[in-house]
């Protein structure tokens, strides 16, 4: 992970210029003086920029080309620029940045060396891992992050193992690899790094199956298998000549679809009338279909066993 702009000593006014442009382009329109000054500009080049009509302080230690539009996004890169050298978004704020659904920007962590400055910011909350090396950091949406893995192991030492769990198969999703996860967590085992153990456990529990579509799926799932019945296939793929459907969990013995959250339900009528259609061609494949509803899940999770249950018990 590397910023652009190259170290330079002596630099003409025009050459600064274009050095704090180019820095902004590429970083929500921000400039960390700490960036700046590792380049060679002087401190009185940054004093004659900030007097410019061009230029204003986002934080004391962070320069904002005027007009840029405030963003989250922009907020969070700031964070990054005030932490200091290496600092990369961190923990609920890299799942929000990755887009795992149930995460935002609002308050911001980032992580950072132990061997960097320990300078506070008042944009985020900092972290200082033992082990923080450079394949665990990258930019994203050109923001410096920690990786999909390393977001997920975090993640591991602050929140519930089950939201946990909904963020790995969120991750899953948009690019996560097994393979990069296992390799994070060995990094990690041994230095002291609570989550690990976590991590291991869901990696055992799901490795070589398809990601869950939700958090609702991994609740249902997780009620399922406490209830001692069997593990069903997920995120499965059937269809016939003139249709196709990928169904929430299918139990092959019974030929038992389940789908959470009445599945295939939506406000359009022409999604309504597809979705009869996808009901209507499963049914006629000898699958019998049940619909399980968020509210249902909410309010009576032993009714969702029971229903799995008898539509078992039927099928048998």
């Amino acid at each position: 992970m590397s910023h652009p702009g190259a170290k330079l000593a002596g630099m003409k006014a025009h050459d600064v210029d274009r050095l704090f442009r180019t820095l902004a382009e590429a970083q929500q329109g921000l400039v960390g003086r700490h960036q700046v000054r590792g380049r060679g500009v002087s401190r009185q080049a940054v004093r004659c920029r900030l007097e410019s009509p061009d230029w204003d302080l986002f934080t004391e230690r962070v320069l904002r080309l005027v007009g840029m539009p405030r963003t989250a996004e922009q907020r969070a890169m700031a964070a990054t620029l005030d932490a200091g050298p290496g600092a990369v978004l961190s923990h609920t704020s890299a799942a929000a940045l990755w887009r795992l659904r149930g995460f935002d920007l609002d308050c911001l962590q980032v992580s950072r060396s132990r061997l960097g400055t320990d300078r506070p910011t008042a944009l985020a909350t900092v972290h200082t891992p033992m082990l923080l090396p450079e394949h665990h950091r990258t930019l994203h949406r050109d923001i410096p992050v920690t990786t999909l893995a390393r977001t997920v192991v975090d993640l591991a030492t602050t929140e519930h193992p089950n939201r946990v769990e909904v963020a790995l198969h969120a991750a899953l999703r948009v690019g996560l690899r097994w393979k990069d996860l296992e390799t994070t967590a060995a990094d990690l085992d041994g230095r002291g790094r609570a989550g690990v153990a976590v991590v291991r456990s869901l990696i055992e529990r799901h490795h070589g199956r398809r990601p869950l579509g939700s958090g609702l799926e991994a609740r249902v799932l997780r009620l399922l298998l406490a209830a001692g019945l069997p593990e069903p296939r997920r995120q499965v793929d059937l269809g016939g000549h003139d249709w196709e459907a990928c169904v929430d969990f299918l139990y092959e013995d019974a030929r038992l679809v389940v789908e959470i959250d009445g599945g295939w339900c939506h406000e359009t009528p022409a999604d309504v009338r597809r979705d009869k259609r996808r009901t209507a061609a499963l049914a006629a494949a000898g699958f019998r279909v049940l619909p399980i509803s968020e509210d249902l899940i909410r309010r009576s999770p032993d009714e969702v066993v029971r229903l799995v249950r008898e539509a078992r018990r039927r099928a048998a």
